[in-house]
């Protein structure tokens, strides 16, 4: 156990020595204006949805716990946004409960 620990130590300290490359944060637009929630956090995931090569947009919305999918009329270089959808299932849309 005596050999454990200072191993452990030297990892996490080399580990905090990695820089962070963060990008610089940037709106991303639908329909040539800002996407915006009501309320909270947005979580958006960028994926090819719908299976065209392309990747879409999923955003996560706090309100109603739905989520949002923006299909992408552009390109992967030069993704280009317009209305949203609700995700849905059987018809509904999905809605994700919190608590």
């Amino acid at each position: 156990m005596k050999y454990c620990s200072p191993v452990i130590l030297l990892f996490c300290i080399s580990s905090l020595a990695v820089a962070l490359d963060y990008q610089t944060p940037s709106q991303i637009n639908a329909n040539g204006s800002p996407i915006q929630l009501s309320l909270g956090h947005a979580n958006p995931l960028v994926t090819d949805w719908s299976g065209d090569g392309i990747k879409d947009l999923l955003v996560g919305q706090y309100t109603g716990g739905k989520i949002r999918y923006y299909i992408n009329n552009g390109s992967n270089a030069t993704p280009v946004f317009g209305d949203f959808a609700y995700l849905q299932a059987d018809g509904s849309d999905i809605s994700v409960t919190s608590g």
